[in-house]
């Protein structure tokens, strides 16, 4: 008995599936040869909001049929992203128009990478359709040095593909001496922002005659990028200057009231 049920599934499945066929052959081959059936141009109808579309297409005889709902970066929620005959194709009266409508951007959550490497938190923030901002270091005594205090935006925000999420990197302890950085090769205008990042503050400026570095490039520095120093200690430099110019020395910057000595 369940054989000859299952014989009569297959049989009602093979059916149903061939009429599908025959309707779609009489739909698009047979009836147009048995009924003079005008043909139309196919308008447009991406960034069209379906009502309006669904009414465009009335008036020239056509039908719309949503056929899936998608995200798009570019066209807004509720909008026709993409539509099945394209536009511009001669079709005849009476069909149908397949569309695809657009729920917008989609969002991804910021995961929790407090605690992970800088290199641990960039994989997981691109496996979340994220990427790496801006990153700076600070003194922290709750986190190990290397180890990410902050992310911002925070965990949990939600933000469209490819943001930026801006990082800070734990410089170990306060009362621990940090790393200075690498300026040399840098243009001046570019050393304050590196070392705020380090923690470190701008010292005196002296210039060299130099015809082998663009003006204003950091010759040297003191203490030597990879040297340890305390947080907010002074770098001094000497960069680039032209020929006709005369070397000068720059006094440090002055402190800024509560800095450290």
């Amino acid at each position: 008995m369940r054989e000859r049920l299952a014989h009569l599934g297959l049989v009602a499945a093979v059916a149903a599936a061939s009429l599908t066929v025959f309707l779609a052959i009489l739909d698009e081959f047979v009836m147009p040869r048995l009924v003079a059936t005008p043909k139309v141009k196919v308008p447009n109808l991406r960034g069209t909001p379906v009502a309006q579309a669904r009414q465009g297409l009335e008036r020239w005889g056509l039908w719309l049929a949503v056929k899936d709902t998608v995200y798009s970066e570019t066209t807004n929620s509720g909008l026709i992203v993409d539509q099945d005959p394209p536009a511009g194709q001669q079709i005849r009266k009476g069909r149908r128009i397949s569309v695809s409508i657009s729920k917008g951007r989609r969002y991804y959550a910021v995961p929790d990478v407090r605690g992970k490497s800088l290199r641990d938190a960039q994989f997981q923030l691109e496996g979340a359709q994220l990427r790496v901002g801006e990153v700076n270091y600070a003194s922290s005594d709750n986190y190990a040095a290397g180890a990410v205090v902050r992310a911002t935006p925070g965990p949990g925000t939600k933000l469209p593909v490819g943001t930026q999420i801006d990082l800070e990197i734990s410089s170990g302890p306060s009362s621990e001496p940090k790393l200075v950085p690498t300026l040399v090769g840098l243009a001046i205008e570019q050393v304050e922002d590196t070392l705020r990042k380090y923690e470190m503050r701008l010292g005196a400026i002296a210039s060299q005659r130099d015809n082998d570095h663009t003006v204003g490039t950091v010759l040297s520095q003191s203490p030597a990028a990879g040297d340890r120093a305390l947080p907010l200690s002074r770098i001094d430099l000497v960069v680039s200057v032209q020929q006709d110019e005369a070397p000068t020395t720059a006094p440090p910057a002055p402190a800024a009231e509560g800095d450290a000595p």
